[in-house]
């Protein structure tokens, strides 16, 4: 499908979920923040990439030198490579899709339960906690995938990485996870974040719970009505 000047290979069968998202990233710009200062060639991580919409408008946005790319689903995965590889100059910006599903702890294997019509919709939160996992199951419409699990300073460790500007976690409800899955030290290596903080009572945690975390390794904080969390060094 083509969304502004993007010939771009999407998942979902309707258009209206691949615009939602585009028009949200490329529209809306909902991952600029005015506090929030990112210079070329800095080190993006991307939790949660899906078919790489972000990753496409950030080598335009900033023109990092390095953007680590994860997504859990291996259905997805597929159409993110095939996105990045294509429409990422690697002259600019070296894209690293992983396909790996960041939480807590690394080295798991974990179920991911995913919508088969919009690819947006996955989750690891457990099947009893979301409705629409549920409703999905019990109408055999589910897809499921067993998926490894890593962290965030797993891969800063892995991949040698001394500075992330910035952690856009988008994950459907797990975000606490993958926030848990930063060591103390790797938290004065990350700039800034922007998070999705949604299905708070599903994942037992807040914006609140989120600030009050982040905030105490030093960021400010932001919490937008359209469930947009932002953080950044003051």
């Amino acid at each position: 499908m083509t969304f502004g000047t993007l010939d771009v290979a999407v998942i979902d069968p309707h258009v209206r979920d691949t615009q939602y998202i585009y028009d949200e990233i490329f529209v809306a710009g909902i991952y600029r923040h005015p506090h929030m200062k990112i210079a070329p060639g800095a080190t993006l991580m991307n939790v949660g990439a899906n078919i790489g919409l972000f990753d496409l408008w950030a080598h335009r946005e900033f023109a990092p030198r390095a953007i680590y790319a994860y997504e859990a689903s291996p259905q997805t995965y597929r159409y993110l490579q095939d996105n990045v590889g294509r429409l990422v100059d690697p002259a600019i910006t070296t894209v690293h899709a992983i396909n790996r599903a960041v939480a807590s702890i690394a080295g798991q294997t974990l179920t991911l339960h995913q919508s088969p019509l919009v690819s947006g919709i996955s989750t690891l939160l457990d099947v009893a906690q979301v409705p629409w996992v549920k409703q999905l199951t019990d109408s055999r419409e589910i897809v499921t995938h067993e998926v490894k699990t890593t962290t965030v300073s797993h891969e800063i460790a892995a991949h040698h990485i001394p500075r992330i500007d910035l952690v856009k976690i988008d994950v459907e409800g797990y975000f606490m996870e993958v926030l848990r899955g930063i060591e103390p030290a790797d938290f004065a290596k990350i700039q800034n974040f922007v998070i999705e903080v949604d299905y708070a009572k599903e994942a037992g945690a807040d914006a609140p719970d989120v600030a009050r975390l982040l905030e105490g390794h030093g960021f400010m904080t932001e919490f937008r009505e359209d469930l947009t969390f932002y953080a950044w060094r003051g």
